[in-house]
């Protein structure tokens, strides 16, 4: 069964659910609610990554470093110090990833595909799991970047390329997750092909994480019967789909808002697909 890694952003400008939690108490009773539910692992995250384009305008909004740390670490001690949950921390900045790994994460989540090396330098020294999640340019209008001649192999590539970089700087392949990157420079098509082909990365020997949770591209796959694109709390059913698919495909982990509804999902389809009838 994969794990489930629910999303907590203390941000107020998340494209799903910025500002909520943006409070370090309302951040850390939101951690608990998700490990109650039955979160394996909390992504904790202190800037928005969304990106740029049609569904959600300009992205997100820069922050400084020292801001990021601040609305990170608290939330982080209770969450990993004082109840013993597994914690990633979801950021860009070397700096604030060694604050946030100084304050007991375990795992560090980097959406740009290792473009820093002090993001692997960092975790190397902590000792950490990274997720190298694909992704090209940085939150600039997405369209310029979908531009792939076969799409499974060029992701696949550029992925292992950045891989390989962190394993360079010290964290061995066994603390290597990779992330396709479902609606980062990929159009809504581009992310379901990713969905129908993760056997090509399962097959690397990393373990491979997604994350398709709430994202435009289930709106845009999955217009309501006006043809408008579902809110982001409305995209809980084509999520539950996506899920599905990465059961098939043997995922190890997902990263998703809803954890209750999407444990009970994976328990079920778990049951229906056995691992000798896993879909490729």
């Amino acid at each position: 069964m994969p794990e489930l890694w629910g999303v907590l952003n203390v941000t107020p400008d998340s494209f799903s659910d910025g500002g909520r939690y943006l409070e370090a108490h309302a951040a850390i009773e939101h951690g608990r609610r998700l490990l109650h539910e039955g979160a394996d692992v909390v992504d904790v995250g202190g800037e928005s990554s969304r990106p740029a384009g049609r569904t959600y305008g300009a992205g997100f909004a820069r922050v400084p470093s020292a801001d990021e740390i601040a609305r990170v670490v608290p939330v982080i001690e209770v969450l990993a110090g004082e109840l013993g949950a597994r914690v990633s921390i979801d950021t860009v900045k070397p700096e604030v990833a060694s604050a946030a790994l100084a304050a007991g994460a375990q795992i560090l989540n980097d959406v740009r595909c290792a473009e820093d090396p002090g993001l692997a330098e960092a975790a190397a020294a902590a000792g950490a799991d990274y997720v190298v999640m694909h992704n090209r340019g940085r939150g600039e209008v997405r369209s310029p970047h979908t531009d792939y001649q076969d799409l499974v192999p060029e992701v696949l590539d550029e992925l292992l390329a950045a891989a390989r970089r962190v394993e360079q700087a010290g964290v061995p392949k066994t603390a290597i997750w990779l992330d396709p990157g479902l609606g980062f420079a990929k159009t809504a098509r581009q992310s379901a092909d990713l969905l129908s082909s993760l056997g090509a990365f399962t097959k690397t020997g990393y373990r491979v994480i997604v994350g398709p949770s709430r994202k435009s591209f289930i709106a845009e796959l999955a217009p309501d019967p006006g043809g408008r694109q579902p809110p982001t709390d409305d995209r809980i059913g084509g999520t539950a789909a996506a899920v599905a698919m990465c059961v098939a495909a043997r995922v190890h982990a997902v990263r998703v808002h809803d954890v209750h509804v999407m444990r009970q999902l994976v328990r079920v389809a778990e049951a229906l697909w056995p691992s000798d009838e896993a879909t490729p």
